[in-house]
């Protein structure tokens, strides 16, 4: 079976609230990461309504898992937040240690490569961040990549499978 792979924070959920609160709540002690990344505070979140109906489509298609940046103590509620606002459940969700600080571009780089170790055949990827894009191009060119921005998302790397 072939999956579509997305990350979570900017790509299915809206975060820009949860952003601006953890922002205003860290000004003055410096730990935005740990505000931003605070159960309590996720369910400022809302869905994007660009991929409300991309999300349909390719889950009657293909497989779902989740490759994220968000810290595995929020699995429950990410797991929530797929159910309640799209109405699916990923075949596997793969996050970044709780404890893990790195950036995301190595530690999606690793949780891809173990999804794929695990037997994901991973088609598609869907991410808001181009640095980490970048690098999947150049390891898997055979994942099609899209970037997310604001409203919209758009073809980052087209696979090369698509021309053989």
């Amino acid at each position: 079976m072939h999956y579509v792979a997305f990350d979570v924070d900017g790509v299915l959920v809206d975060i820009s609230e949860r952003f601006n609160v953890a922002e205003k709540l860290s000004r003055y002690s410096g730990d935005f990461w740990n505000k931003f990344f605070n159960v309590d505070l996720i369910r400022l979140d809302r869905p994007r309504e660009v991929v409300r109906e991309l999300i349909k489509y390719k889950t009657e298609k293909y497989g779902l898992i989740i490759i994220s940046g968000r810290p595995q103590k929020l699995y429950h509620s990410t797991l929530n937040q797929l159910t309640s606002f799209y109405n699916v459940r990923p075949a596997k969700i793969y996050m970044r240690s709780t404890y893990d600080y790195r950036p995301a571009s190595i530690v999606k780089l690793e949780l891809i490569e173990k999804a794929l170790n695990e037997g994901f055949q991973i088609i598609e990827y869907h991410d808001d961040e181009e640095e980490v894009l970048n690098v999947i191009k150049h390891l898997y060119p055979s994942i099609t990549l899209y970037l997310h921005s604001g409203a919209s998302y758009s073809v980052y790397w087209e696979s090369i499978k698509n021309y053989v």
